[in-house]
């Protein structure tokens, strides 16, 4: 390489660490200005009862979205150091399906969308897996899934056998996504160009979902038709056990 050559490419690599602060700082500061806007407004003597109650929910909701983004970034920054840890052991994949869906299902109906979860009867579905890990996996793929899919809509939470591995799929009828997006939906910051929806979060969490999933030995990928809905798919590595330590 030249040095004209490497001189354009460390300018290149500059313009896009520039870019992506400023994304960062950007999506970072929407919550903390409605934050601080709820603040100001509380100070005045004026405000009844239910307008508190209303600014305060207005604050912690976006206080527990500044918290994602940091817990994100956080995540991103050991994934590029040092890779994600993870701590297996033999676990009953169908109890973190299980989990999984009701931890959002308060959310879901919050949403008004319906909620459902299965796996195949009389199939233990053991897997070798980081418990904790694995149901931030699906947290962040009902959340997403939460995002794309309209009131009236369905999101499906599965498991099964697929060789030596359990793969788990969460479907949902939202707005799909197109066949040229789906290549880099999984490259950290990056965000679908769905004009429908506001931008939530910095365009971390599938990039944190595909190295977690890494980390287990298993593959992440998504399958989607635009208008349609979308299909994502991850495995676990499968164990050829009868009974299941204690969790």
């Amino acid at each position: 390489m030249s040095t004209h050559e490497r001189v354009a490419e460390l300018k290149d690599r500059l313009d896009a660490k520039t870019r992506l602060m400023q994304d960062v700082a950007h999506e970072l500061k929407n919550p903390l200005s409605v934050i601080l806007g709820y603040a100001h407004y509380l100070t005045k003597e004026t405000v009844s009862p239910e307008e508190t109650r209303k600014a305060l929910r207005a604050v912690l909701s976006n206080a527990e979205r500044l918290v994602g983004m940091v817990d994100h970034l956080q995540e991103v920054v050991r994934l590029e150091s040092d890779g994600f840890n993870v701590e297996t052991r033999t676990i009953e994949g169908s109890t973190l399906l299980q989990e999984a869906a009701e931890s959002a299902e308060l959310e879901a109906a919050r949403h008004g969308v319906r909620l459902r979860w299965r796996s195949p009867v009389g199939d233990s579905l053991l897997v070798n897996a980081d418990s904790r890990r694995v149901l931030q996996v699906f947290a962040n793929l009902l959340s997403n899934a939460l995002k794309f899919t309209p009131e009236g809509g369905s999101i499906d939470v599965t498991a099964q056998r697929d060789g030596d591995f359990v793969r788990f799929t969460v479907l949902d009828t939202g707005a799909g996504i197109p066949a040229d997006e789906l290549p880099m939906l999984f490259d950290r910051f990056y965000q679908t160009t769905d004009n429908t929806q506001k931008r939530k979060g910095l365009g971390l969490g599938l990039a944190i979902c595909k190295g977690l999933v890494t980390a287990h030995g298993g593959r992440i990928w998504v399958e989607s038709l635009p208008g349609v809905g979308s299909a994502f798919n991850f495995t676990l590595p499968a164990v050829l056990t009868s009974t299941p330590s204690s969790r």
